[in-house]
């Protein structure tokens, strides 16, 4: 089984001939194709399962707090007291309209799709879009958790499976042709190994600056390309943080992953 889906990873060396926005879009375009049918076929079912153990649940948990209140509304009576409580109505209402809510929706979910054909289209269209904007976004955002994690899958298909499982030489391809992901790739920044006290991340350029955050040792930040020398000639670089906090770390602890 292993060795057939790693012979899927073959249709990737063709798409890295293209450029990577059109690679981005092309996965992302003939993604959501395939994952149509799972969707329209699955997800109804799940939905469909999620409302019948909701329903469920609540009819257990409602059945004994129901007990309660009908013990708690005797004793009332018993005392004297025959008015009958709002938040008794309030947790009565609510139990049935959970119960309405998630019946109605058990009963959608079973329901035949129609309209195939216009669901269909509009799944095309989606698609068309979503690969459109998402290069766009990858492309102009390098920084942002969904462009990092198309930058991984893409190095992890290329290195991982392409060039060391399937022995696919890439630098055999056309240079013209191959933009490769470390073009536009963040370079992740670690703290050289004599460093591993940590290291502070400061808001300005300079040792006198704001500690804003630390690194420690095992810990990767993304230089965002920009960098600065103080007056006492200490090269800045200018990262990010995994928890998105920006500010400098100085060139010397740091070395790339």
């Amino acid at each position: 089984m292993e060795t057939i889906i790693n012979q899927v990873f073959w249709l990737w060396v063709p798409l890295s001939f293209l450029p990577v926005w059109l690679r981005i879009a092309i996965v992302t375009y003939f993604g959501m194709i395939i994952a149509r049918p799972l969707l329209v076929g699955l997800l109804p079912k799940l939905i469909g399962w999620f409302s019948l153990l909701s329903k469920k649940a609540i009819e257990l948990l409602s059945y004994p707090l129901m007990v309660w209140i009908h013990r708690h509304l005797t004793n009332r009576r018993l005392a004297g007291c025959h008015d009958i409580p709002a938040w008794v109505d309030f947790l009565e209402d609510t139990c049935a309209i959970l119960l309405k809510g998630f019946s109605k929706t058990e009963v959608l979910a079973r329901r035949k799709t129609r309209h195939k054909v216009r669901l269909k289209r509009t799944f095309r269209i989606a698609a068309f879009v979503l690969a459109i904007l998402l290069p766009l976004a990858i492309i102009n955002n390098p920084t942002q958790a969904y462009s990092k994690t198309w930058h991984k899958f893409d190095a992890w298909v290329m290195k991982e499976k392409v060039q060391k499982t399937l022995g696919f030489e890439m630098p055999q391809l056309p240079g013209k042709l191959l933009e490769t992901v470390e073009s536009i790739n963040p370079k992740e920044l670690q703290l050289k190994e004599e460093y591993n006290e940590g290291g502070n991340i400061r808001a300005t350029p300079s040792l006198n600056g704001k500690v804003v955050a630390e690194i420690n040792t095992g810990e990767t930040i993304t230089y965002l390309d920009e960098e600065a020398t103080d007056d006492k000639g200490i090269t800045w670089l200018k990262v990010e943080t995994e928890s998105g906090t920006q500010g400098w770390i100085s060139e010397r602890i740091v070395e790339k992953t």
